[in-house]
């Protein structure tokens, strides 16, 4: 399935939106914070052009049905706070996996679980999948209790599964079914 029109999610807290050019100094700020990045499995990126390259790459993925990231923004002050999307998509089978990131100022408040409700939604009614996974490594334990709070269900662990500068992490796998979801 194709979207033509980049979805926009609202809940009682949080726009979720397509991420734009106006966003590259937030992506820069956010993806070179080592306390940002001490789960994610990537280094911090070198320049604000690989934050506009970041940016010019959602949109070509989006274009061709492929993975999408949002940004995250506080309906009352207009900020951005972080990002959710999803990737690792695997169409002939259904599933999906997701992925997302909080600015420290917003942790603890369940802002991530309130911003994951409709991406989920989306991903099982609009895409049409049947399981979303999430992988998350064993000290990132706020993320877990997420993905917990939400129904996932954590299925095993994923031995030396992340490469983050030149170190291998464990990361569990969580999933979720569709009628798990819609149940």
């Amino acid at each position: 399935m194709t979207t033509t029109t980049y979805p926009i999610f609202e809940t009682e807290r949080l726009i979720l939106r397509q991420i734009t050019n106006e966003d590259v100094s937030f992506l820069f700020e956010h993806y070179t914070s080592r306390e940002v990045l001490q789960y994610f499995g990537m280094s911090p990126i070198s320049s604000k052009e690989v934050a506009e390259k970041m940016v010019d790459n959602f949109e070509k993925q989006f274009e061709v049905g492929g993975p999408m990231r949002w940004a995250i923004v506080d309906k009352s002050s207009d900020k951005m706070m972080g990002t959710c999307g999803f990737h690792g998509i695997a169409k002939s089978y259904k599933r999906c996996e997701i992925g997302y990131d909080l600015h420290p100022d917003y942790w603890g408040n369940g802002i991530m679980g309130e911003a994951l409700k409709p991406l989920i939604t989306y991903l099982f009614i609009d895409r049409e999948m049947n399981r979303i996974g999430a992988v998350i490594v064993p000290n990132n334990q706020a993320s877990s209790r997420v993905v917990e709070k939400l129904g996932f269900r954590r299925e095993g662990l994923l031995r030396e599964y992340i490469l983050q500068e030149d170190t291998m992490y464990d990361a569990y796998m969580y999933s979720m079914l569709k009628k798990e979801w819609l149940d």
